[in-house]
């Protein structure tokens, strides 16, 4: 059987700090509550992939862990975790948290930030798989997640990042993937080339990952960045980022960053 956490130890290296659905929460309660972030002052914004597996009632998953603590979330998130609500989705989510009344005055209370895309991992023959999984009541395979190892599988097909086509969607039926795959495409050109060139497929999947981690987390902070100098908001912003790990029956997440944006 799989030691999960010593596989992202030995696969990640100091990329980020893995941990446990506990572990997690008590690192992010610890600093949130230095900084006077509770669930009576502050809401929850997720840029998180809208796949089910990431909340079902019968995982241990990160994101009940947090809404659970938080009272909810706000969802600003796509496929891939992309932030597709931007600065539109901030300014809403901006007008839902709790007042913040700690000194017995009104004030415009806090938003925590959960940046994450998420990343799948089974046990095949013995040895790891990453970006896929089996969920719960399945017993087929399938991918995690789907939007980016979809994005993988497409990208190879083409063979290089020039020849890459973005299917049209002249009815805007589809508006997430075109955004996604022209962030990826035309931002990201080098590392995804360099991405091509990995011949060893768990550590292809890993570096797409990362890479979906960077473009999530740059763009989300370029969100709240812009909105901060558009919109008087008086309460505090913290980010919180990483990339979720769905193992069977539980998560792992693998914590890149823990900022403020807005610390007063």
């Amino acid at each position: 059987m799989l030691n999960h956490n010593d596989l992202l130890l030995k696969d990640l290296g100091d990329w980020g700090k893995v941990l446990t659905v506990d572990e997690f929460m008590n690192d992010v309660e610890s600093k949130l509550s230095e900084m006077d972030f509770n669930k009576n002052n502050s809401r929850l914004v997720f840029s998180v992939c809208p796949d089910d597996v990431n909340r079902l009632e019968e995982k241990e998953t990160i994101e009940n862990a947090l809404t659970g603590a938080y009272n909810g979330e706000f969802h600003l998130g796509g496929l891939g975790a992309y932030p597709i609500g931007g600065v539109s989705g901030i300014t809403a989510a901006s007008h839902h948290p709790p007042d913040d009344k700690g000194n017995g005055e009104r004030k415009e209370g806090n938003l925590v930030f959960f940046l994450s895309p998420h990343m799948g991992i089974m046990e095949k023959d013995e040895s790891p798989v990453y970006g896929k999984i089996i969920r719960p009541g399945q017993t087929k395979i399938t991918s995690s997640c789907g939007a980016m190892m979809g994005f993988l599988a497409a990208l190879k097909d083409a063979g290089s990042v020039e020849n890459f086509t973005i299917a049209p969607d002249d009815n805007t039926v589809d508006p997430t993937r075109i955004v996604l795959h022209n962030e990826l495409i035309n931002n990201y050109a080098g590392q995804l080339t360099q991405i091509l060139g990995i011949e060893d497929y768990n550590k292809q999947v890993i570096e797409l990952f990362k890479l979906n981690y960077d473009l999530v987390t740059k763009k989300a902070l370029e969100m709240i960045e812009e909105f901060l100098e558009k919109e008087h908001f008086e309460g505090k912003i913290s980010a919180i980022s990483g990339i979720t790990v769905n193992i069977p029956g539980k998560d792992l997440f693998v914590l890149k960053d823990f900022s403020f944006p807005k610390p007063n």
